[in-house]
């Protein structure tokens, strides 16, 4: 009988002892969760793109006359709009799976028709026989050989003018 006596008081005694020392073990391991979520949540943003200025040089107005507006096809299904913008006089929007971007041209010494959206990276490439989009962040193409019905026949008339030189 003492025995189990002795064993009661000492469960009694030790009990609110294991408590204590099981809560703050406990709250220690949610705060490392905390702060762990607390980190990612905090990600350093990047610098913000400064917005371009509402007029464009003569040098990048030179590209617009040579910009396919219109709808081109591409690869995989993938359907890409090009249009001026209608307030930003010398930009584009070019919409591709159903966003929207508003883009500038760039000039370039090669002669490929660039038009780039600095904030979201996006980058379309036009040359004679096909154009292309670029996500310029990532350094992915999300859209190749992509026709504008100008490029097509661009292309139907090439085999056409080949055999014609050769005969």
């Amino acid at each position: 009988m003492r025995r189990i006596a002795v064993l009661l008081i000492s469960l009694f005694v030790a009990l609110p002892l294991l408590a204590e020392a099981q809560a703050p073990a406990s709250k220690s391991a949610s705060k490392p969760a905390t702060k762990a979520r607390s980190a990612k949540a905090k990600k350093p943003l990047p610098p913000p793109v400064p917005a371009e200025p509402e007029e464009i040089e003569p040098e990048r107005m030179a590209v617009v006359p040579m910009v396919l507006r219109g709808e081109s096809q591409c690869e995989f299904g993938h359907k890409i709009q090009v249009i001026e913008h209608p307030s930003l006089p010398g930009r584009f929007l070019l919409e591709y799976r159903g966003i929207k971007h508003v883009l500038t041209p760039q000039p370039t010494t090669t002669g490929v028709i660039r038009l780039e959206d600095k904030r979201s990276g996006m980058i379309w490439l036009q040359v004679p026989v096909k154009s292309m989009l670029m996500d310029g962040k990532k350094g992915q193409r999300l859209a190749d050989n992509c026709m504008h019905a100008e490029q097509l026949a661009e292309v139907q008339a090439a085999p056409q003018a080949t055999s014609t030189q050769l005969q």
